[in-house]
């Protein structure tokens, strides 16, 4: 799947049958990146799934939380 909200094709089986949620809340959960201590150092992603294959993709959308993770995480 491409990243972002342009998703157009499963990346797994190339299906155009997607389904998107965008930030989904909630405190814990696969959908939620830690960018540090504690329950608030989180940031939902937008998790897109093929309905054909059940591949998932997370996606980080917020430029706040990219700019975050910019400056607090490592380059490989």
């Amino acid at each position: 799947m491409e990243t972002g909200y342009h998703v157009v094709k499963c990346a797994k089986c190339g299906s155009e049958d997607l389904r998107t949620k965008r930030e989904n809340g909630g405190t814990y959960g696969m959908n939620k990146l830690p960018l540090g201590k504690g329950k608030t150092s989180t940031v939902a992603m937008d998790s897109t799934v093929c309905i054909s294959c059940g591949n998932v993709e997370f996606t980080v959308s917020s430029d706040k939380a990219l700019a975050r993770i910019s400056e607090t995480w490592d380059r490989p």
